[in-house]
């Protein structure tokens, strides 16, 4: 009976070993092999590897010798925004303003697009920039469009419109508004625009400083640090056409209010004076009723008016201290951050060439398997 169930151990152990794991599963012994197979795969093949990288690699080195390298520079203007005397978040005057500005204010999202992260939008926003290339500057001592000098020396002609005669011949007669243009206009300035986005940054350097930083990277260094300028320009000064618009609007109401009381007023003093000159003498009660009518309205008109030119200071004053103010801590100095950017063609054409290797040695050891087995 204890030979029997020696027997039957034995037997269960080697059943136990000889069991096919499930399919999901692989065994130790199955990685070795694969690795050993893949090692196999490398000797017999490496050549054939390195032939077609190194073919790849010089493809690339070719293309990059046959491509000249990019030469940016890098321009950026330091500034701070403040002067208005709105509130923002809760903080009086400038104080507020600049939280507002720069998302400093705690509390649900504003939407005045200067505040915050909008205004970060609002500076790279298409108008502005429009209106930033729209703008006359004087460069190398010629009075110039800023769109067609940036035609003319950003790259964009070589690059976008290389195959585009009409583009590359186009410019610029004259500035104008975004509702003036032409079809060939609005395509131009479509391609310039978006190339721009590219070119172009505003962020704030730190997350604790009101400074904001604005940034142009550009193949022309009088371009960047023109373009620079005069963005900054256009961005203050419709900002402040933009947070002023209110008061703008009640103080020419108060000034045309006062003109009107003033044409109104000198109509009836003279009248007054006509009818004093005319009746001196005379003592009927109708006339002096009359008289005393013309004096009571000229004395109301002179106090309407006196008040609405008052209430036109006051207004322009308030004008005054809302005007938010662009400060510039670190304008562009000269010479800009030069950059050369490289072509990658080599790594490219390595990588390619590593890509079709690995394909090419694929279906040669599945062609080679395949005639082994038939």
């Amino acid at each position: 009976m204890a030979s029997t169930n020696v027997n039957d151990t034995t037997n269960s152990n080697q059943l136990a070993s000889s069991r096919p794991l499930p399919p999901d599963q692989i065994s130790p012994k199955a990685v070795v092999l694969r690795v050993f197979q893949i090692k196999h795969v490398f000797r017999r093949n490496w050549k054939l590897l390195l032939i077609l990288v190194a073919v790849g690699g010089v493809i690339g080195f070719i293309y990059d010798l046959a491509h000249k390298k990019k030469i940016t520079y890098t321009g950026t203007i330091l500034f701070n925004l403040g002067g208005g005397g709105s509130s923002s978040g809760g903080l009086p005057g400038d104080l507020g303003q600049l939280a507002g500005a720069f998302g400093l204010n705690s509390g649900a999202p504003d939407a005045n697009i200067f505040v915050g992260d909008n205004f970060l939008i609002y500076a790279k926003s298409r108008p502005v920039v429009e209106k930033t290339l729209m703008k006359n500057d004087t460069i190398n001592g010629k009075d110039t469009l800023l769109v067609n000098y940036y035609i003319r020396h950003s790259g964009i002609r070589d690059d976008e419109w290389e195959n585009n005669d009409s583009l590359r011949a186009f410019y610029f007669k004259k500035p104008k508004v975004a509702t003036e243009y032409t079809k060939m206009e609005q395509v131009v300035m479509s391609d310039i625009y978006t190339r721009i986005e590219t070119e172009m940054t505003v962020k704030q350097p730190e997350r604790k400083s009101s400074f904001m930083e604005l940034s142009s990277f550009m193949q022309d260094e009088k371009l960047a640090a023109t373009f620079l300028t005069n963005h900054l320009k256009t961005i203050e000064e419709d900002y402040q056409r933009k947070q002023t618009k209110k008061t703008s609007e009640m103080y020419e109401l108060l000034t045309s209010r006062a003109d009107s009381l003033a044409q109104l007023l000198t109509g009836t003093e003279n009248k007054l004076a006509q009818y004093m000159d005319q009746n001196q003498q005379v003592v009927v009660a109708k006339a002096r009723i009359t008289e005393n009518k013309l004096t009571r309205n000229s004395g109301f008109l002179t106090t309407l008016f006196y008040q609405a030119l008052q209430q036109a200071d006051n207004m322009r004053l308030s004008l005054i201290r809302e005007t938010p103010l662009f400060t510039i801590i670190k304008p562009v100095y000269f010479p800009l951050y030069r950059e050369v950017l490289a072509t990658i063609g080599m790594q490219i054409g390595i990588i390619f060439g590593l890509i079709i290797s690995i394909i090419v040695i694929f279906l040669r050891e599945t062609y080679r398997s395949v005639m082994k087995e038939e």
